[in-house]
């Protein structure tokens, strides 16, 4: 009997595009959830499988790009994190293919889908782009309303603007129709099931090369535009500031006030654009540094008042001491057991974590007036989980923080 193949595909694109409906029709599955509104309805990567002839399909659902409430660089971290697990630990798959949709109605053409794009290619690598598939949704949509010409108008832009898929269908990308169908979904995965597999770039640069996702092609291109957007807000806090400056010689409150919530409007935007440059590397290097020169002085400062205030503790926190330690312990070997599938900087990320809760807990950070706090082993999880992401801690074994997005891949391999 003629083994079964497997086929791995990503599904990618804006928010809003129809990728969740896409996977929903093609596998005739209600599990899919799916947004009516310009809302993500999916937070993290999922796999969903369907068999076609002698093909076992696995559907890789992704975060939109333009999300409505993650930034740029934690949907790219979320999508490279998946590619890197998957690439590096067995059976290391890649990709057979990408369907990348987006909706033919979408009057949103520019700006930011632009710089989606040239992620999406640089996350490809140029080779790649033969298996990718480029696929418009909303033709019902368009018809209903009346603006069938309109989107076929659009679909023309999208084929022959440089600035668009024109470019990527050079290299070889093909384009199709999703028609809210299921004979259509499967028509588009059937055009992808025969090709070869395919070695994306980012998982050459995180995996082959041992990159930081930051020094990839595709995380570079993000920072510089989030290193934009924060000298823009900067600029822009400035000049409000004048104006501010100039309402209240005037003695406008009004004016002032208005301004002043513009003001702090810009400063947020400015805040999380630097936020966003800062999770795509776990650790700067003047950050690091920082850290470890607050443990040493740490680790110096309790092994001055060592003596002091050892019998304190050992009396006063030794039966909730015991309890609360193993418990962390555990924790800490569960994290370090798992940790060689992590990322060298994803390692390092997990070890400084560890100090710096330890140093600050045995200097007496981890007491408030005498009774010691609970929930050591806790606030070490949140703290990794806020910088790692869910696909990361499912890797280090604890992925009910957020559901869990890799252990639909169990069943798979």
């Amino acid at each position: 009997m003629k083994e079964r193949q497997k086929v791995f595909i990503a599904v990618m694109g804006v928010t809003g595009s129809g990728k969740s409906t896409f996977i929903q029709t093609a596998t005739d599955s209600d599990e899919v959830h799916i947004g009516h509104t310009f809302k993500s309805c999916t937070a993290a990567v999922s796999a969903h499988t369907l068999s076609m002839d002698e093909y076992d399909v696995t559907l890789i659902d992704t975060p939109g790009f333009n999300d409505t409430f993650r930034s740029e660089t934690e949907v790219l971290k979320e999508i490279a994190n998946w590619l890197d697990y998957t690439y590096r630990n067995p059976p290391h798959v890649m990709l057979t293919g990408i369907i990348y949709m987006q909706s033919i109605t979408d009057r949103r053409m520019y700006g930011s889908t632009l710089r989606n794009l040239k992620m999406f290619r640089q996350l490809c690598g140029e080779s790649p782009l033969r298996n990718v598939v480029f696929t418009t949704t909303g033709w019902g949509t368009a018809e209903k309303s009346g603006e069938l010409s309109k989107a076929l108008e659009n679909q023309e832009s999208l084929r022959s603007d440089p600035d668009f898929w024109e470019p990527m269908i050079r290299r070889g990308s093909t384009m199709a129709k999703f028609e809210d169908t299921r004979s259509s979904a499967l028509a588009i995965i059937m055009s992808i099931v025969e090709r070869n597999p395919i070695l994306l770039k980012i998982q050459e640069e995180l995996v082959d090369e041992n990159k930081n996702l930051i020094d990839t092609a595709a995380g570079h291109t993000v920072n510089e535009e989030m290193k934009r957007l924060e000298e823009k807000y900067t600029q822009d806090i400035a000049k409000v500031q004048k104006d501010m400056e100039e309402a209240l010689a005037a003695r406008d409150t009004e004016y002032h006030a208005a301004l002043q919530e513009a003001k702090e409007n810009y400063e947020r935007l400015r805040d999380e654009a630097q936020r966003a440059r800062d999770s795509l590397q776990y650790e700067r290097r003047n950050e690091k540094r920082r850290l470890t020169n607050e443990i040493e002085g740490m680790k110096r400062q309790l092994e001055r008042d060592k003596k002091k205030h050892e019998e304190y503790l050992e009396l006063k926190f030794k039966a909730q001491q015991i309890n609360d330690d193993m418990k962390y312990e555990e924790i800490v070997n569960k994290l370090r057991a798992n940790g060689h599938l992590l990322r060298d900087e994803e390692r390092q990320v997990l070890e400084m974590k560890i100090q710096e809760l330890e140093a600050a807990s045995a200097y007496g950070g981890a007491s408030v007036n005498g009774k010691k706090k609970k929930g050591k082993g806790t606030k070490l999880l949140v703290g990794l989980a806020q910088v790692l992401g869910s696909v990361t801690m499912g890797l280090l074994g604890f992925p009910m923080l957020f559901g869990d997005p890799i252990g639909t891949l169990a069943s798979i391999f």
